[in-house]
């Protein structure tokens, strides 16, 4: 049975986790963002922003309460209420998170939420709606590696994944769910079903699905309720 809500580790990489990352924000920030307060300190080659900071164009809308540019570094980092989406013909991605740092020159970043308050990540198609919950996301897009951990949960319209930690590869397609004991349950035309083990892991290039020890679990056909459904009006 096809789970649609793999794919949505893949999209990750595309989404607003990413809309700084490979990217020089020189250009962004100091250039068309607006703050209440704007501070410039040549001598370390930072620009603070404090205050309702804001950046939109035709396809990305930020917002923050701080944002830092250090250019020697060429790090950024953004706190406190960050909405952050990305706005395509087909597909609209946010997230909302309290706090974001990317460090352009060895490509990796993170993003976290708030102490009582997850990160929320937000994915919409034509199809399919997907969500995406954790404590903490970090990311390297030199090794195309993504990982979310802290209470994760990864849900699309019939599918819904729990996991202490999630992680995926965009280059290999490889995703993995452990610690915890992961529990995946959904339901479609097939059926329904349920899922327990000690590690989920599914290859989303040649859909191939596999969970690895102490499983249980449960798979009811369609089928099957069609038949029980009839017999009850006997």
């Amino acid at each position: 049975m096809k789970i649609n809500l793999f794919l949505l580790i893949f999209i990750l990489y595309f989404s607003p986790l990413s809309l700084f990352a490979g990217q020089d924000l020189s250009a962004l920030l100091g250039g068309s963002v607006q703050s209440n307060k704007w501070i410039i300190n040549r001598d370390k080659e930072q620009e603070e922003f404090i205050g309702n900071v804001r950046y939109q164009n035709d396809i990305y809308n930020l917002r923050s309460d701080y944002a830092l540019s250090q250019r020697k570094e060429n790090t950024y980092l953004l706190k406190g209420n960050i909405l952050a989406s990305q706005t395509l013909v087909d597909t609209f991605t946010q997230i909302k998170a309290e706090e974001f740092f990317y460090n352009n020159k060895t490509l990796k970043g993170y993003a976290l939420g708030k102490k009582n308050r997850q990160i929320e990540i937000l994915y919409k198609t034509p199809n399919n709606t997907f969500n995406l919950y954790g404590n903490r996301v970090d990311f390297n897009k030199d090794t195309n590696f993504i990982k979310i951990t802290g209470n994760s949960e990864l849900d699309d319209l019939n599918n819904t994944l729990y996991a202490d930690t999630i992680t995926f590869n965009t280059q290999s397609g490889l995703f993995e769910a452990y610690e915890k004991r992961p529990v995946l349950w959904g339901f479609g035309v097939d059926g329904d079903y349920a899922l327990q083990a000690d590690k989920i892991t599914a290859d989303t290039q040649k859909n191939i699905f596999k969970a690895q020890g102490n499983i249980q679990g449960w798979f009811t056909l369609a089928s099957d309720f069609k038949k029980i459904k009839e017999a009850s009006k006997k």
